[in-house]
């Protein structure tokens, strides 16, 4: 794997070896953060457990000396320097310009000043500038840049991603007063995302991105909040958008972008859009808006403290559901049971969390705390899960409804 991942170098790339105890991590940590690290454009290859045998094919391909150690490579792939100690980020720019080094990003650059018209180029360069954007931009404000995983770690993506948004989602749960983003000065601002917004801006105004395959190239991330470049380069891109998903509503590509602009500018509802788009007749209307596109606004409209658009989105589906249920002649739900109570499943923990929980919540912040009431009351009267009293009543602490809380927490109680 990394003798492939050197023959395709078109940079440069920091080959790290740890120690048998992880004695680098941390120092390797703090180099990926320094600003001057990130500027220098360098790729970054951290084995761990694997250590061993990373080492013996760098002493065969460069004669590199005993571990810990590191190896600079270029494209050739060629050795530029190798050391036993930690790397410094000012000690590499003065290899990196030694040696001549261009970065995949001015590669990239070039190419696409060269080839104006070529679509992937853009896309790719796109996909180069906004990981660059986003480190710039935490340092720039006080965040902190992800930490460097080994490259020889197994990686299981989907826990890694109910991780991360299980600390997002308690981390916007303790936030209680409103805070706007911190914006970057004018000169940081382009210094930073000034390239990335106009590139993104000529591709929305020319219609160039819908020949464009992935969307992630093209979907600001969350730093991306922070700079007005991008907050009006999203604004103007969004109509575009809502234009396309006229003709194709169900399209997740299409959603993606729409959210991640929409999000960078401060968030816009998303009842009036739904509204106007109409899938085809034979869409299920139980099934409108695509789940995926209900779970990604809500996430993000609860960040923003939204509790409007999380009522008008999510209200109607709890109304389509009641009527669905009410035309059927038998109700049968699948339930796990333990010691006479209903554990949780995918029925009633997902649908909680998904639906019921940020309905609730936003009802209790909305004022209208008889409406949750009627609710939680509701849900628990059809399908009594043991886990939803001190889940409810969690929400209820959370929007300082003590009372509310009280009475949920006993429900049940007396069964």
């Amino acid at each position: 794997m990394l003798d492939r991942t050197l023959s395709d170098i078109k940079g440069a790339l920091l080959v790290v070896v740890d120690g048998p105890k992880g004695e680098w991590k941390a120092k390797i940590d703090a180099l990926i953060s320094d600003p001057e690290w990130v500027d220098l454009e360098i790729g970054v290859a951290y084995y761990g457990s694997k250590a061993s045998e990373v080492e013996s094919l760098l002493r065969q391909k460069f004669q590199a000396g005993p571990r810990p150690q590191w190896v600079l490579v270029s494209a050739g792939p060629r050795v530029v320097a190798t050391g036993g100690g930690v790397p410094e980020a000012k000690a590499m720019a003065k290899l990196v310009e030694e040696h001549g080094i261009r970065s995949e990003i001015q590669i990239l650059r070039d190419f696409v000043r060269r080839n104006p018209d070529h679509l992937e180029a853009r896309a790719t360069l796109c996909g180069y500038l906004r990981p660059r954007a986003s480190k710039r931009t935490l340092l720039r404000t006080g965040g902190k840049v992800e930490p460097l995983r080994p490259a020889d770690e197994s990686y299981d993506a989907v826990k890694a991603q109910k991780e991360r948004e299980a600390k997002e989602e308690a981390k916007a749960r303790e936030q209680q007063e409103e805070k706007p983003p911190l914006q970057l000065s004018a000169e940081d601002d382009q210094a930073i995302w000034g390239e990335l917004a106009d590139l993104l801006a000529t591709t929305f105004r020319s219609g160039d991105w819908l020949e464009m395959q992935n969307a992630w190239f093209l979907t600001p991330d969350e730093t991306a909040i922070h700079s007005p470049l991008m907050q009006e380069m999203s604004r103007n891109a969004a109509p575009e958008v809502e234009r396309a998903l006229a003709r194709n509503p169900t399209s997740w590509s299409h959603w993606q972008l729409w959210l991640g602009l929409t999000r960078t500018f401060g968030g816009k509802p998303i009842r009036p859009l739904l509204d106007n788009l109409v899938p085809v007749p034979t869409y299920s209307a139980m099934n409108w808006p695509p789940y995926s596109v209900r779970d990604a606004y809500v996430k993000d409209a609860r960040k923003r403290k939204d509790w409007t658009g999380i009522r008008d989105l999510l209200m109607p589906q709890i109304e389509m559901n009641r009527l669905w249920e009410a035309a059927q002649d038998q109700r049968t739900e699948w339930v796990i049971r333990k010691d006479g109570k209903i554990q949780e499943n995918t029925e009633t923990g997902d649908y909680w969390r998904g639906t019921l929980e940020p309905l609730v919540e936003a009802l209790l912040w909305l004022g209208d705390a008889g409406k949750a009431d009627d609710l939680v009351r509701e849900r628990f009267g059809k399908h009594p899960w043991s886990g939803l009293p001190a889940r409810a009543a969690a929400v209820a602490l959370r929007c300082n409804q003590s009372n509310l809380a009280a009475q949920w927490s006993a429900l049940g109680a007396g069964k």
